[in-house]
């Protein structure tokens, strides 16, 4: 039995990876980090080792003691009623006060999922804390925190165990009933004495396993609440679909687009509204405007990171929410403005690009993305490890080596999300240089924000407050005097 519980913790921990695996990234937009991180740690360990070591005391306690019933009964009905009578009152009682110890709990799990997410943003801030005068502040609020959620959980901990400690006083009640009840039935001649002394024998030992078995339907409970937990993002709609994508060709298509990131937006108000362009293979798209326009919204759209709220998106004719996201990004080489690396060497994390590379393949790679300038330098050169999330790297080379991975996939179609924001004016001309020689015959969507980046893209697509209010190329933009116009001149400016 065990066995079959560690191999069903081992199956939850599969399903909610593979879970997590599935879901939309709108799902991780709107969920803290600490939710997510609390469910994979505690609640998953709390599953495990209740079915490891809770489930099968409590449901072996309750077998033997259902069998040890059914013999009495057959001895005697009315003895055995007298004797589980007030076990029955307590389970009743603990099941109507469920719902009130649950609303303890999780007012407690959310207050540690509080901590938690404090705690992250501490660790993930640490620097700017060290360097500002907020530090005490901070670390003064939270242990605010963590004395008042010890408080609380001592107060959930206290009332669930005056409740389990009532009603295992109460289950043992059953003893005087059964002595009192029995000798009456003697006295009047309706049992054998032989039967009043099994019963009495019986009840001696069986109010030790039922009290157990009470006292363990609390943990019981706490893992309902885990996997509670554990089942509100396994049964989390998925983004599903077709996964054959066979597009005639890679012309992405927004045909009156909108989204929110908020579903439930009573106001109705989109990031963005009403979008209508096409962005052509073989032809760079770019996406400008000020902060905050919904230009990195619309690029992952067609990614399918999110699926409209209205309109339809295509690519090569394909409706990108018809087919199976995994599918579909086989199709993306992407560059994030915020990069992601792994705590691997250098050469590994330019292979998640493409796993069945060669060797020559990722150095070309590097090479074409300016990597190899810095990686000669690193320690052990290409099997050098770069620590968490390539701490031991600056902005700018971090960059590089995520353009290098872009650059291996050699997808058919590339988003380049202010793919060279992090970069010195020298490392960003050469790679531009180079992304123009490897994106020949794609389809390639740029946000920018420094315009002269995109001064040569075939289209450039002017954003303000979520809906296109300029298209043209850079030429055409200067000439009519718009707001891509006024946006150069002050960028110009400030160079």
């Amino acid at each position: 039995m065990y066995n079959s519980a560690y191999e069903e913790a081992a199956n939850v921990r599969i399903s909610l990876a593979e879970a997590l695996r599935k879901l939309p990234l709108s799902y991780f937009g709107r969920q803290d980090l600490s939710y997510l991180t609390s469910t994979l740690l505690n609640d998953v360990t709390v599953i495990e080792q209740s079915l490891a070591n809770v489930v099968p005391e409590m449901f072996g306690g309750i077998i033997s003691i259902l069998i040890a019933a059914a013999l009495l009964a057959v001895l005697d009905w009315r003895m055995t009623i007298a004797l589980f009578i007030c076990a029955f009152a307590g389970f009743f009682i603990i099941v109507g006060c469920r719902k009130l110890s649950e609303k303890k709990m999780k007012s407690v799990i959310v207050r540690k999922d509080a901590i938690y997410d404090s705690l992250q943003q501490m660790i993930d801030n640490i620097k700017v804390l060290k360097s500002s005068d907020k530090k005490a502040a901070y670390v003064h609020k939270l242990k605010d925190d963590i004395t008042e959620t010890t408080g609380a959980a001592l107060k959930a901990e206290a009332s669930i165990g005056a409740l389990m400690f009532g009603v295992a006083m109460l289950i043992r009640f059953g003893f005087p009933l059964v002595i009192s009840y029995g000798a009456y039935l003697l006295s009047q001649g309706r049992i054998e004495l032989i039967t009043y002394i099994v019963f009495l024998l019986v009840a001696c030992r069986i109010f030790d396993p039922l009290t157990t078995v009470f006292m363990l339907l609390g943990e019981f409970f706490y893992m309902l609440i885990a996997v509670e937990r554990k089942q509100a993002i396994v049964n989390y709609p998925k983004q599903e679909g077709s996964e054959r994508f066979t597009p005639d060709g890679y012309d992405i298509r927004y045909d009156n687009v909108s989204f929110s990131y908020n579903e439930q937006d009573s106001a109705g108000e989109n990031t963005v509204s009403g979008i209508n362009f096409t962005a052509k293979q073989g032809e760079i798209t770019a996406l400008v405007g000020h902060s905050g326009c919904g230009k990195s919204t619309i690029a992952r759209l067609a990614a399918r990171f999110w699926d409209a709220s209205s309109g339809t998106v295509t690519v090569g004719g394909v409706d990108v929410s018809s087919v199976d996201p995994e599918t579909l990004l086989a199709a993306f080489s992407i560059v994030f403005q915020d990069v992601v690396l792994f705590n691997d060497t250098v050469y590994n994390n330019i292979l998640i690009g493409n796993r069945n590379a060669t060797r020559e393949q990722v150095l070309a790679a590097a090479k074409a993305a300016q990597c190899d300038s810095f990686i000669e330098k690193l320690p052990n050169g290409y099997d050098t490890e770069i620590g968490e999330n390539g701490y031991t790297l600056s902005g700018g080379e971090r960059q590089r080596l995520s353009i290098a991975r872009a650059l291996l996939k050699d997808a058919p179609i590339i988003l380049l999300d202010e793919a060279t924001a992090a970069l010195d004016p020298e490392n960003e001309t050469l790679i531009q240089h180079a992304i123009g020689t490897l994106i020949k015959g794609k389809t390639v969507i740029v946000i920018a924000h420094r315009l002269r980046t995109v001064e040569n893209a075939d289209k450039i697509i002017v954003l303000n407050k979520g809906t296109i209010v300029e298209t043209g190329t850079h030429a055409e933009l200067m000439e009519k005097g718009g707001i891509y116009r006024e946006m150069y001149r002050l960028q110009r400016e400030s160079e």
